[in-house]
């Protein structure tokens, strides 16, 4: 039987492009895809990420569905290893170090920038909003310092002691206190992390998330600007024509129309095999619509013809839920 791939690239009109997008996801395949984590341990479906994709198209009753999510594989960012090597960085160099001496009033062209940085890497206290952020290989690849322990302060807003925290503050001389995050959303955790930690600490607050899409960017704005000790500077900002958000906006890929039509499709077939309606529907979490898989799990903001496995559908890159 010829595969849908095979067929576009051998007969369909579509050819020369279906050619050479196959050929992009087949690099992509190598270089990102495969590592992607839910994919690496035993799973039901496929390793090899072409054959997903065939059986992911397969999954599309339309004609004009299945090369509409076909297409949609080139406006996907995948953030691998590397890519987060470069986005801790990235945040290290350009947006924490700054800080830090914009904050304490350091000499920018002192000879001995170096040693007032280190010593004011000893002051900070650098954790992560949520587990999703892996703080040691944050610290690892930026070579940044950190006081000891290091917990997520989403967890610390539901399980900690305030004057616990504020005991290891003082007892740590902790003056700046770092907050982290991989991927943000809406912004709602980050938001609600940041609010909490700005109650039990009184020194300066810097809010960076890594990647961040418009409508967690607004919110982290909002936020942050009714804090007084909080400053808010994301490492990447996915703006609004990056998403498949519900209206078309200026500046969108043209492919964008044809892709939210394949996605309530697509969504109409899963929810079959669901046992209820997911927050956001076609879009994602939200609505939020982006088009961002990390290499150790998928967004629930991306949309579920990405990543929803029901007895109806096949993901590409299948979700792994932790509860």
């Amino acid at each position: 039987m010829t595969s849908k791939l095979e067929e576009w690239a051998l007969t369909d009109r579509r050819k020369n492009q279906a050619i050479s997008l196959r050929g992009l996801y087949e690099t992509m395949a190598v270089q990102l895809y495969g590592q992607y984590e839910p994919t690496r341990m035993a799973y039901q479906l496929s390793r090899k990420f072409l054959r997903r994709v065939e059986a992911w198209l397969d999954c599309f009753d339309a004609e004009a569905d299945k090369w509409s999510a076909f297409r949609s594989l080139e406006y996907l960012l995948f953030a691998g290893q590397s890519e987060f090597d470069e986005l801790y960085r990235h945040v290290a160099e350009n947006i924490i170090k700054p800080w830090l001496i914009d904050d304490s009033g350091a000499d920018l062209f002192d000879p001995n920038i170096d040693n007032v940085v280190d010593d004011l890497f000893d002051k900070c206290w650098i954790c992560p909003a949520t587990d999703s952020l892996r703080i040691n290989a944050f610290l690892h690849v930026s070579c940044m310092r950190s006081k000891p322990l290091r917990p997520d302060w989403h967890s610390l807003r539901e399980l900690g002691s305030a004057d616990r925290i504020k005991e290891f503050v003082q007892d740590n001389e902790v003056k700046y206190l770092i907050i982290l995050e991989d991927f943000v959303g809406t912004g709602s955790q980050l938001a609600r992390a940041v609010r909490y930690a700005a109650t039990v600490f009184e020194g300066p607050i810097l809010a960076v998330p890594l990647i961040i899409c418009a409508p967690g960017h607004e919110k982290m704005q909002i936020t942050s600007e009714k804090l007084p000790n909080v400053e808010y500077l994301p490492g990447l900002v996915l703006e609004a024509n990056c998403l498949v958000g519900k209206e078309a906006v200026d500046g969108e890929p043209k492919l964008f129309p044809q892709l939210r039509k394949a996605m309530k499709a697509g969504y109409e077939k899963i929810r079959i095999g669901l046992r209820h309606d997911l927050d956001g529907n076609e879009l994602g979490y939200k609505g939020t619509g982006s088009l961002v898989v990390l290499y150790s799990n998928c967004p629930n903001n991306t949309p579920p013809i990405f990543h929803c496995d029901s007895r109806t559908w096949v993901p590409l890159f299948p979700r792994s839920t932790r509860y």
